[in-house]
């Protein structure tokens, strides 16, 4: 750990956090809540990262760095979502060469995933969903 985050854990420890006693009981609660927070929509979640033509593989790593841990050691989930999203009509496939399939998101799944970001951030402007979405490409 850097210097300046040990320093900040032992400021944190001492002043802030001090006089804080958690029980195991406290910590066990607080555990479940964490990894509720990170069992998200894979779905939405792949969705979102499709701005561009990803291949499978890529959308596994992507899910990999994101901490998604329902697909580790189960990278064929994401692989299923694909298919029944392509049967859905919110993403299209493309074979470039033998080897690899790429997926993109169809015009159904941009309006899908627009809808999905405005259900979750209900204060942001339409425009800066769809500038999130549809970067500029300057």
């Amino acid at each position: 750990m850097e210097e300046r985050f040990k320093r900040l854990k032992k400021a944190m420890n001492t002043h802030t956090f001090g006089q804080v006693k958690f029980t195991d009981e406290h910590r066990q609660k607080i555990n479940e809540k964490i990894e509720q927070l990170q069992e998200v929509d894979i779905t939405n979640v792949i969705l979102s990262l499709l701005t561009g033509a990803k291949t499978g593989s890529e959308l596994t790593q992507l899910l990999h760095v994101r901490g998604i841990k329902s697909i580790l050691n189960n990278e064929g989930a994401v692989y299923t979502i694909l298919h029944t999203q392509e049967q859905q009509g919110t993403l299209e496939s493309y074979w470039v060469g033998d080897e690899e399939k790429y997926y993109k998101l169809t015009k159904k799944g941009l309006k899908y995933l627009q809808k999905q970001q405005l259900r979750e951030n209900p204060g942001k402007s339409l425009k800066d969903l769809l500038n999130e979405v549809t970067p500029n490409e300057n």
